[in-house]
């Protein structure tokens, strides 16, 4: 499980960094999409392992004892309802509701890359 879950934790950092990235170069013109990356890459890790990490252990932890369709279906709930009170708070301190919609496509992205991981481990 662990290594499942640190394998989910470095995919959907780089999915995310990745995905704002193509955003922001879309919506501002970037010309040096590399500089971008490594920046959103940098700026996206830490809140993937302070909040991203423990929410998918948690997740799993309320889900271990459901069948197959409802810990999928409950899984998202989980992950989308921590994406929106923590996109709730940053928005509220920073005053943008662009981050609620970023915190909302990470937590799909993180439970997304769960999923996948979570088949790709039970196949073994």
């Amino acid at each position: 499980m662990i290594l499942r879950k640190f394998l989910g934790f470095v995919f959907t950092t780089l999915l995310t960094g990745l995905f704002l990235t193509v955003f922001f170069a879309i919506m501002n013109d970037f010309d040096n999409l590399f500089a971008a990356l490594g920046i959103l890459l940098a700026g996206t890790a830490p809140f993937m392992f302070l909040i991203g990490l423990p929410v998918s252990i948690f997740s799993d932890y309320l889900t271990k004892n459901l069948n197959s369709k409802q810990r999928f279906k409950k899984a998202f709930m989980i992950y989308m309802i921590f994406g929106l009170i923590i996109g709730l708070v940053l928005s509220f301190f920073f005053e943008h509701l662009l981050l609620l919609v970023i915190t909302l496509v990470a937590s799909f992205i993180y439970w997304i890359v769960d999923e996948i991981l979570r088949k790709k481990f039970t196949a073994y």
